[in-house]
């Protein structure tokens, strides 16, 4: 059994929700991912007041950019912040009285909101591109969390210059990076991290996740899918800087370290080649990266979902990091890489449904099955 039993925290502008909308509070609804900004929607019952007006005033109350927050807890006395976000749309919706009225609150990160409000040319100059990530995160008070890369351009005299939005600049310098850029507030502080570097699929699984395994069963369902064909190799023709001379650049094998003891890539006979065209690589090393990336992301074809039970996993899943998963049969159990986790939560529960990947099959007997966390809300 959990320390605590399940609880949620909704915070807005950085206090705790009011009574009254506590009370007509019905769900929430919270989306994250590696790939696009997270989601928050809430949904209140209307009701009539005295004067015929909807009440709690949701329209009046969620302005524009109303920063909101949702931790929740399902084992630990400390609840953990699943979402920072910031007003963006208000719904309502139902047939009155006799039928109910709801609204709904959605809500998106910084990524989507307060990132993405401003558009203007600005120059970079002799900035590479974490540097430049770091100093715009650093316009909004969000702790970086980037990566370094080895530079493909010399940087001295080399102005970079961003034509969009924050958010635009980061997400077209992490498509030429391969990088990912997402927010992801801190568990216990609270405070959003900006993530800009590659998958961190190599680092320790952040928990273990049992399929039909008895007692220690925390994943509901499992459902997989293969798509043989999707990995590929990928080469392209780059031009010599210095001689003008065509240069092939191949990309014929992930980077990225196989996740199972058989390579999806490596499974087909003769692998797929693509052939990129229409790039805006600045030289061969840069050509190359962008090939790789084709190459990374194609052979992670083994795509997992699943339901989670929250109370016995006891904790949050969190997209970017690696999930151990066992009972799911030889072929389908080991480390998967954890890209989206979508929340349900009302009083006295809380689901967590996942999408995850991997880039082989099989287990490779490296893996551990061992959840130090288990122990501490078991």
């Amino acid at each position: 059994m959990p320390l605590v039993p399940p609880f949620f925290q909704v915070r807005i502008a950085f206090a705790p929700l009011p009574k009254p909308l506590l009370d007509a509070l019905d769900g929430i609804e919270v989306e994250t991912s590696v790939g696009s900004a997270s989601i928050l929607r809430l949904r209140f019952r209307l009701s009539r007041n005295l004067l015929g007006d909807w009440d709690p005033p949701i329209a009046d109350i969620f302005r524009p950019l109303v920063p909101i927050s949702v931790a929740v807890s399902a084992g630990l006395p400390i609840p953990e912040t699943v979402v920072n976000g910031f007003v963006r749309e208000v719904r309502q919706s139902g047939g009155g009285a006799q039928r109910g009225t709801t609204a709904e609150v959605v809500a998106m990160d910084a990524s989507a909101t307060i990132m993405n409000l401003i558009e203007q040319p600005l120059p970079h100059p002799n900035l590479d591109p974490v540097t430049i990530a770091t100093t715009i995160l650093g316009r909004y008070a969000i702790a970086p969390f980037p990566l370094p890369t080895a530079p493909t351009r010399t940087i001295l005299d080399t102005t970079t210059i961003q034509r969009g939005t924050d958010a635009r600049m980061l997400r077209e310098m992490a498509r030429q990076l391969a990088y990912e850029f997402y927010l992801q507030p801190d568990p216990l502080a609270g405070l959003d991290i900006g993530h800009f570097h590659p998958p961190l699929t190599t680092v320790p699984p952040q928990g273990v996740l049992s399929v039909d395994f008895g007692t220690a069963t925390n994943l509901i369902e499992f459902d997989v899918g293969y798509d043989t064909l999707q990995p590929n190799a990928a080469l392209s023709v780059g031009v010599d800087p210095n001689t003008g001379a065509p240069l092939p650049v191949p990309a014929l094998a992930p980077l990225q370290p196989p996740e199972g003891l058989e390579p999806a890539l490596l499974r087909i006979a003769p692998p797929p080649i693509r052939r990129p065209t229409a790039r805006d690589a600045a030289n061969p090393a840069e050509l190359f990266r962008q090939n790789q990336a084709i190459v990374d992301r194609s052979s992670r074809a083994i795509t997992g979902s699943g339901s989670v039970d929250s109370v016995k996993y006891g904790r949050m899943l969190r997209p970017g990091l690696p999930v151990a998963i066992r009972g799911a049969g030889r072929a389908h159990s080991g480390t998967w890489y954890v890209e989206s986790v979508s929340h349900s939560i009302s009083t006295g529960a809380w689901t967590q449904r996942f999408q995850a990947s991997r880039n082989a099959l099989g287990l490779t007997g490296a893996e551990l099955f061992i959840d130090p966390l288990a122990a501490a809300v078991a």
